[in-house]
């Protein structure tokens, strides 16, 4: 008799932890698609386009700005978005590094937030951006 309390009590368990999980994908917004940023800090300006891929709470894609092109990977928690962007430099005024943008995504359509550059570790610039498609 005790094996079949613990075998209903593992299986409820187990389907409240798959609900719990299931809320926590349903309620993150949908980041996926191409979105536009601009980003400024004391010394230093960006400017990408990135096309974000999503599963469930995790993005990944590339971005490509006017001195740079790499990879992204971030993740989302409701409508808020964190991601590093991957800077290869493509010209002498690129900056290669790591930019770090954490924002949230606001009633008006528009994701605004703060950001960071490997390059630069002691400023923090702030950015908005705007999904395209």
């Amino acid at each position: 008799m005790r094996t079949i309390a613990k075998v209903r009590y593992t299986a409820a368990l187990m389907g409240f932890a798959l609900c719990i999980s299931s809320v926590g994908i349903v309620d993150a917004a949908n980041f996926a698609g191409t979105w536009t940023f601009s980003a400024v800090m004391a010394n230093a300006t960006s400017a990408p386009v990135c096309v974000f891929r999503q599963a469930g709470n995790r993005i990944s894609g590339s971005c490509k700005g006017p001195n740079g092109i790499g990879s992204a990977i971030g993740a989302v928690s409701g409508d808020a978005i964190a991601f590093q962007w991957h800077i290869i430099a493509t010209n002498p005024r690129g900056l290669a590094g790591i930019a770090t943008y954490k924002g949230v995504w606001g009633s008006d359509g528009v994701v605004r937030g703060r950001w960071t550059h490997s390059a630069i570790p002691r400023e923090v610039g702030t950015f908005t951006g705007q999904k395209l498609q």
